[in-house]
């Protein structure tokens, strides 16, 4: 090999090591720091779970709602389909009035359809007071009326919707003993459950759970119990 031919030769061996070398000196691509990365999705991720259980705890009240709602109609529905006669025999009942006004008093020829609708009329626009005087007057008179036990337990819901919790036990309970076939006996239980929970009677609202579960266990208001935080 000739002289120029070695100079070169050398000269390739040497650039090649030096570049081998600055190619293990060259420090790796910085990875992307993964410690915030991490938190960050730890906050995402605590932020959502808040969320759906938001969304849950909403879409339990709605369907709450539009259940009474749905009860409410049918409840409604029923009275339209009563005779007619039934509901053009009076005037109108009055109402209880709230407090501060003298009371009127319900008209002697009410029939009980009238009155019954008067007094549901007031529950479903939230005038408790005065559906309460309502279902007790059409219960005095007509304690054997087809409708009765819806009246005895909306009398029992009045008191609820008023945080009246020991007297919506007494009404409801009496839907349990006077009407023991009673279509509403499931929500009664329930109802009772949940006024004995606001009252903190826990061991109570337990054992009525269990009646409910044991009475009705396909019923809705046996998977609303469910729902029911007894501790």
């Amino acid at each position: 090999m000739t002289t120029p031919a070695k100079k070169l030769f050398c000269r390739i061996l040497a650039i090649s090591a030096l570049t081998g070398l600055l190619a293990a000196c060259t420090p790796p691509p910085t990875a992307p720091p993964t410690s915030n990365l991490s938190l960050d999705m730890r906050r995402l991720q605590s932020a959502m779970e808040r969320q759906e259980q938001t969304i849950q705890s909403l879409s339990g009240q709605i369907a709450e709602l539009d259940s009474r709602l749905q009860r409410q109609a049918e409840e409604l529905e029923q009275l339209r389909q009563a005779p007619q006669q039934q509901r053009t025999v009076s005037p109108p009942v009055q109402a209880a009035p709230e407090q501060g006004e003298t009371a009127a008093p319900i008209q002697a020829d009410g029939s009980p359809t009238e009155i019954y609708l008067q007094a549901f009329a007031d529950y479903a626009s939230g005038r408790y007071q005065a559906a309460t005087h309502g279902f007790t007057t059409f219960l005095q008179r007509f304690p054997n009326n087809s409708y009765a036990s819806n009246a005895q337990f909306w009398l029992g819901d009045c008191y609820f919707n008023q945080q009246q919790y020991p007297q919506a036990i007494q009404e409801f309970t009496r839907v349990l003993n006077d009407y023991p076939n009673a279509p509403k006996s499931p929500d009664a239980l329930l109802k009772i459950a949940t006024a004995q929970l606001q009252l903190g009677a826990t061991v109570e609202a337990r054992q009525t759970v269990d009646t409910l579960n044991r009475r009705f266990p396909k019923s809705p208001a046996t998977q609303k119990a469910l729902e029911l935080a007894i501790p």
